[in-house]
């Protein structure tokens, strides 16, 4: 057959590798995504929830859907050629089958995510009826030349064993003010960032009086060297002091010992905090700018 879309299997992995690495290298300008997160992705999603797209036996999209509370994040990812936008519409098909077999099987409301980052991708969710909703910046640096202040706070390492009960509380209470949050049980927080693929190597927190009052989250890529902060928090009475901007220096300053060239996050740029401004202040600069887009389900 020309057209074959079917469940993406672990032989696929080599062409998954360079579909998603040329299409970073085209809409990104560079490569980001490592081997082992690719692999990790395609190995760990469910069988129904990835999805390849062959058209002549070449590998032309794919999609994946991944489970998070209510939320049902997705990747959706196409060879940029003459029949784009086609493909990007059949694979929004597998998508939403995917998403409405989680729905069934659940008592809560459901909705996907995903980002566009191209205009046929926009036009395709809206197409397919998903919202558009805040936009995010991908932000980054450089890591050459760390200086670290001093803290006003104690600033420590993560201690697993000890820390995970005050992270989890710290969590929910900084982010409970935040776009989207979703209030997690304890269960449900130790299985998202406490499993044996997750590296709290370059986790920080921020102690005032035995009292875990900001934290950073980030990990270190040996293959990209880029270290990817996904979370950084201050609990409202501590914010506007500066610390937020010296609990990124200090984790600048980690990641260059680890070996990283750049650091990178992604921010939401109507965050009610003004986090793009900390990170700007911070030395970091826009890289990309992209839209979420949800499906409600």
């Amino acid at each position: 057959m020309s057209r074959v879309k079917r469940s993406i299997r672990a032989g696929d992995i080599s062409e998954v590798i360079s579909l998603i690495h040329d299409y970073e290298e085209t809409v990104y300008g560079k490569v980001q995504t490592s081997l082992k997160m690719i692999r990790d992705l395609v190995l760990k999603t469910g069988r129904e929830d990835k999805v390849g797209l062959w058209i002549h036996d070449v590998l032309k999209g794919v999609s994946f859907l991944t489970h998070r509370d209510h939320r049902l994040p997705s990747l959706l990812l196409t060879v940029r050629d003459k029949g784009t936008e086609g493909y990007i519409e059949d694979l929004i098909e597998s998508l939403i089958e995917s998403g409405k077999r989680w729905k069934a099987g659940s008592a809560e409301e459901k909705s996907i995510i995903i980002s566009a980052n191209t205009p046929e991708e926009r036009t395709a969710f809206e197409k397919a009826g998903f919202s558009a909703g805040r936009h995010w910046h991908q932000m980054s640096r450089e890591l050459t030349g760390m200086s670290v202040p001093d803290d006003p706070y104690l600033v420590r390492p993560f201690i697993p064993g000890s820390d995970e009960h005050a992270l989890y509380e710290a969590y929910e209470t900084i982010f409970a003010d935040h776009y989207d949050y979703h209030p997690s049980t304890w269960e449900e927080f130790n299985q998202r960032f406490f499993t044996p693929e997750v590296s709290t190597d370059q986790w920080l927190l921020m102690i005032d009086k035995e009292n875990v009052i900001g934290f950073v989250l980030s990990r270190a890529d040996d293959e990209t060297r880029i270290g990817e902060i996904s979370h950084l928090g201050m609990k409202r009475e501590w914010r506007r002091r500066g610390l937020g901007r010296q609990l990124l220096h200090r984790t600048f300053d980690g990641l260059h010992r680890a070996g990283m060239t750049h650091a990178a996050l992604l921010v939401d740029s109507d965050s009610p905090t003004r986090a793009a401004l900390l990170y700007k202040k911070a030395g970091m600069t826009i890289q990309r700018t992209f839209t979420r887009y949800d499906l409600f389900l």
